[in-house]
C-alpha cells in the first residue's frame, strides 16, 4: 500500500520465502532485502520504519533493545517508527494450559502423524508468557518456543524512550481502534529525538 502511494518501500527478512512470497503480491516499486535486522548490514536514512504482527513482543529484552537503537540509528531525524505489540487484554486473556493432541494444530507442525503437547506458563511479574510446543515424530522428537511480552502504555513508552523515541501517537491497534485499559494491542507511532 505504502508503494502504491508514492513511497519508496524496503522489505527486511531473514526468510527467503518470506521475500519470495512478498514479492509475488508486491512485484514493483519495492526493494526486498534477505537481511536479519538485529545483525545484518542495513541501509539508513527512512523517514518511517514499521515492525507490524507482533515481531517486537517475540523478541528477548536485550534484542528489542537493540533493535530499537539499530532503528534509531536507520532512521533520519524526525523519522517515525511504526509498531505494534500486545496490550493489557491480551495478557489478561492468557491462562495457563496444557494440552495434548495427535497432530497438534492440525497437521501444522509435520505433514505425518505426531504428537503435540502445547503448554502455556504465565508469568504475571514480568507479564511475559510462553508457549512451548514439544512435537513426538516417530524418528525425533523436537521443541519450539514462542515467547510473547505484553506491554501496558506506560511500559510501551518507558522503552521506546530509553532507545531515544517519544510515542507521538498510541492506539489500541494499528487499525486506529481506541485505546482502552482492556485494548488486547497497543498500535504505537514514535518519532526519533
Amino acid at each position: 500500500r505504502m508503494a502504491g502511494c508514492g513511497a519508496r518501500v524496503t522489505g527486511v527478512d531473514f526468510s527467503s520465502t518470506s521475500l519470495e512470497y512478498a514479492h509475488s503480491q508486491n512485484p514493483d516499486d519495492i526493494d526486498y532485502l534477505l537481511a536479519d535486522y538485529l545483525n545484518d548490514p542495513l541501509p539508513g536514512g527512512f523517514e518511517v520504519a514499521t515492525l507490524i504482527y507482533y515481531d517486537y513482543c517475540a523478541m528477548a529484552p536485550g534484542d528489542r533493545h537493540r533493535l530499537l537503537n539499530r532503528i534509531h540509528a536507520l532512521l533520519a531525524l524526525g523519522g517515525r517508527l511504526v509498531l505494534d505489540v500486545y496490550g493489557p487484554g491480551a495478557f489478561d486473556a492468557v491462562g495457563e494450559q496444557i494440552e495434548i493432541e495427535d497432530r497438534l494444530m492440525n497437521g501444522f507442525f509435520a505433514p505425518q502423524d505426531y504428537i503435540g503437547i502445547h503448554k502455556t506458563d504465565v508469568y504475571e511479574e514480568e507479564q511475559l508468557s510462553l508457549d512451548r510446543f514439544l512435537i513426538v515424530e516417530p524418528t525425533e522428537t523436537w521443541q519450539i518456543f514462542n515467547w510473547s511480552q505484553y506491554f501496558s502504555p506506560e511500559t510501551a513508552a518507558d522503552e521506546l524512550a530509553e532507545a531515544g523515541f517519544s510515542i507521538s501517537v498510541m492506539t489500541g491497534g494499528l487499525d486506529g481502534s481506541a485505546l482502552a485499559a482492556d485494548s488486547k494491542t497497543l498500535g504505537l507511532i514514535a518519532e526519533k529525538t
